[in-house]
């Protein structure tokens, strides 16, 4: 495959598209995102790919995200939004047709559709049989036939398009995705991003050849002369070249930076046959020439879509979480409609950059950087602290918690959870840190749990969780034994087996046994012989006080037998809270008994021999039920050991940072660029220890306290599922949650 040189600046459009801002925006991560002057247009929530008409006159986007789907188009090169045609369900990338119409797969409905762009109507549709999930469509090159990956049920499935008929139907591995037929017709390559594999089948649907690509396949294209298949290998962070007419695999082209974590996820092919590979966990496009990554094109935040228009020398770029983050203190659920739940909130983008300028050939996050360690630290392996204790908590921002604690850059206003209900995490707070710049890199509990655990979340997770939380998507499958999900190199637990630590789990990554008193289970190898068998996950009718317990007896056995492992996971997840259900703890209970539970933890250890040598990190894996007047993604961090420097800490922080300091700690290596690069929580310690140990405070609030059949939604929560996290539209738990703690 021959590749030419390209050389790429931002375009500046005329006043039809949405100016950019100068300079940098700062991401609740830490790292930034170049906007510069140029042309950017606004979609709506998490698009999930887009193409070019024929003609080169206008560009389609799908959005599928928490908020409504749709198919949007924009006329080129202006980027001004023509068309906007709303679906009730859509996933993936559109294919036009003709200049007229384009197709897209419906993803919930069980079918595809045949969008007519000028009328703005959806001329037809085609039922890809109930239970399906369509999650990927393309067009035969003479448009009789299209071929529709289905996601829900393992199987690629062919419509002859004149009939609207299904002709054929072939079982696959676990979660197919994107797929494409060769120019003349006669091979169709389907990505199996459950799996490692790209199959090719013939005209009839016969399996011609299955190539092990590696994780996680997530794109592909042919070469214009159809000899040669690209794939795009989300979580090998390569692109596979395969030799179709010989069926043999070629050349691995490594489109990553120093660490895992760069989730190309799309990619087309320009003139001469420069390839470009968006990079969304690296926020750029990485630009292919002679099988070489030559430079990288800095996007939006998290770009997830490329198509080319040679014939105006424009790059066009998707971005699923389009220019930056946002405070939310409008974030009012005693307004329908209100505006600021962060996964609404968080609207993609597309940019336009010309091909004029040549690319960086550094990092565009401007995070390939690597953190000096102070002389004196006590963060580091085979020091003082030799035992990491990791609590992992559930979705409450900064402001809705310690908003009222003086010292910190907190809105009191906002505060609906303080010191009333939380006592013990203003202690922890006063005795050994306020961190008031402390970010969640996730923005929801199924990203969130991920990257807390593995510093990461892959490309598979965040095209899916969106849908899947605007109600679109049945599967929540990005914890326990959900494969796809499962980034490059794995969790913390992994990370410990591969360093040959010991450690230990509770409740994190666990399957609940439906019958009572029987052990938890899960699906991950290197968690089978590591986790606690009764200590809960999540299941809000288990008290979290009764998870201390059940923690508390076997911290007791290894002190009397001396083998605390170095590094505990626990999960403490019901300040999630289960609305005002008849019956259930109220939501100030369910906070102030994790609050209760959470310092006669703390407090436990600070009264045993492994305290002079252990740190606490706790953390909530998401900020996403309340609002916060910095940042939607600005949550509680406490730390807990005599190690602990105390005060009011404005360092920027992120999940990620706290990961890097836990391997920092116990000699661990990075899972992704995220955690590699993360700044390590230095200056929240120091030398000297203060052994004095912590006093949990009794609650001020009352623990048992339930919903009464008369409470403020007591019959709609009574509907809601909560056997899940995050299962529950976040809206109507914020409104439940601010009548309940607000109205008397």
């Amino acid at each position: 495959m021959r590749i030419t040189a390209i050389t790429v600046i931002l375009l500046i459009m005329g006043p039809a598209a949405s100016a950019a801002r100068s300079g940098q925006v700062i991401l609740p991560s830490g790292w930034s995102i170049d906007a510069p002057p140029g042309a950017v247009a606004a979609t709506a929530t998490m698009p999930q790919g887009l193409a070019l008409s024929p003609n080169r006159s206008h560009l389609a986007v799908v959005d599928s995200g928490a908020g409504p789907a749709d198919l949007r188009i924009y006329d080129v090169p202006s980027l001004r939004q023509s068309v906007i045609v709303a679906l009730k369900g859509a996933f993936g990338k559109p294919v036009w047709e003709d200049d007229r119409f384009a197709w897209v797969a419906l993803a919930n409905l069980h079918a595809i559709a045949r969008i007519d762009t000028q009328t703005a109507t959806v001329q037809q549709t085609i039922d890809t049989g109930l239970k399906t999930w369509p999650a990927a469509v393309a067009l035969s090159p003479d448009r009789a036939r299209a071929a529709v990956s289905d996601d829900a049920g393992a199987q690629v499935i062919q419509l002859d398009l004149k009939r609207a008929a299904i002709v054929n139907k072939v079982a696959t591995t676990e979660h197919p995705g994107d797929l494409a037929y060769s120019p003349d017709g006669k091979v169709l390559a389907v990505a199996m991003r459950g799996s490692d594999a790209a199959v090719l089948f013939d005209s009839a649907m016969q399996r011609r050849a299955v190539f092990r690509v590696g994780s996680h396949p997530s794109a592909l294209t042919f070469t214009p002369d159809g000899k040669m298949l690209l794939v795009a290998v989300a979580d090998d962070d390569s692109l596979r070249v395969i030799d179709v007419p010989h069926e043999t695999m070629g050349q691995r082209i490594h489109v990553g930076m120093h660490n895992a974590g760069a989730s190309p996820n799309a990619l087309t092919i320009g003139s001469g046959g420069t390839v470009y590979v968006s990079c969304g966990a690296l926020n750029s496009v990485a630009v292919v020439r002679n099988g070489t990554v030559t430079g990288r094109i800095a996007s939006g935040w998290y770009a997830d879509g490329v198509a080319i228009d040679d014939s105006r020398s424009i790059l066009y770029v998707l971005n699923g979480k389009g220019e930056g983050s946002h405070a939310n203190p409008q974030f009012n659920p005693f307004r329908p409609g209100s505006s600021g739940y962060v996964a609404e909130a968080l609207v993609g983008s597309v940019r336009a950059i010309a091909l004029s300028y040549t690319p960086s050939v550094t990092d565009p996050t401007n995070m390939n950087v690597s953190w000096k360690r102070p002389v004196a630290t006590v963060v580091r392996a085979h020091g003082p602290i030799q035992h990491v204790i990791y609590i992992i908590k559930e979705n409450r921002s900064y402001d809705q918690v310690l908003g009222d604690l003086a010292g910190g850059d907190g809105d009191a206003a906002l505060t609906i959870f303080g010191a009333q209900v939380t006592p013990n995490q203003h202690a922890l707070a006063q005795r050994f840190g306020l961190f008031d710049r402390a970010f969640t890199n996730s923005q929801v509990s199924a990203d969130g749990h991920n990257w807390t655990d593995a510093a990461f979340a892959n490309d598979y997770l965040e095209r899916f969780w969106p849908p899947e939380y605007g109600d679109r998507r049945d599967l929540y499958d990005f914890e326990d034994g959900a494969t796809a999900s499962v980034p490059h190199n794995g969790f913390l637990w992994d990370a410990a087996a591969r360093a040959g630590i010991t450690y230990r789990n509770y409740g994190e990554f666990v399957t609940n046994s439906k019958v009572p008193g029987r052990p938890v289970t899960t699906l991950m190898p290197n968690l089978r012989r590591h986790t606690s068998p009764y200590y809960a996950g999540f299941n809000l009718k288990v008290s979290d006080l009764a998870r201390y317990a059940v923690w508390l007896r076997e911290f007791r056995q290894f002190e009397r037998n001396d083998n605390l492992p170095a590094l505990e996971i626990v999960r403490l997840p019901n300040d999630h809270t289960a609305g005002t259900r008849p019956g259930a703890l109220t939501p100030r209970a369910y906070v102030a008994q994790n609050d209760a539970a959470l310092g006669q933890l703390v407090a436990s250890v600070s009264r045993s021999r492994y305290w002079k040598s252990t740190a606490i990190f706790i953390v909530e894996d998401d900020a996403q039920n309340g609002p916060d007047h910095v940042d939607a993604q600005r949550s509680t961090f406490y730390l807990a050991s005599p190690y602990a420097r105390g005060g009011v800490d404005h360092s920027r922080y992120s999940t990620t940072s706290v990961v890097h300091t836990i391997e920092l700690l116990l000699g661990l290596k990075p899972l992704s660029i995220y955690d590699a690069t993360a700044q390590p929580m230095y200056a929240a310690f120091r030398s000297v220890p203060d052994l004095r140990p912590f006093q949990a405070i009794a609650p001020r609030t009352a623990i048992n306290a339930v919903n009464a059949l008369t409470a403020y939604g007591a019959q709609l929560s009574a509907r809601l599922d909560f056997t899940q996290a995050d299962r529950v539209d976040p809206k109507i738990l914020n409104d439940l949650l601010y009548h309940s703690t607000r109205v008397r």
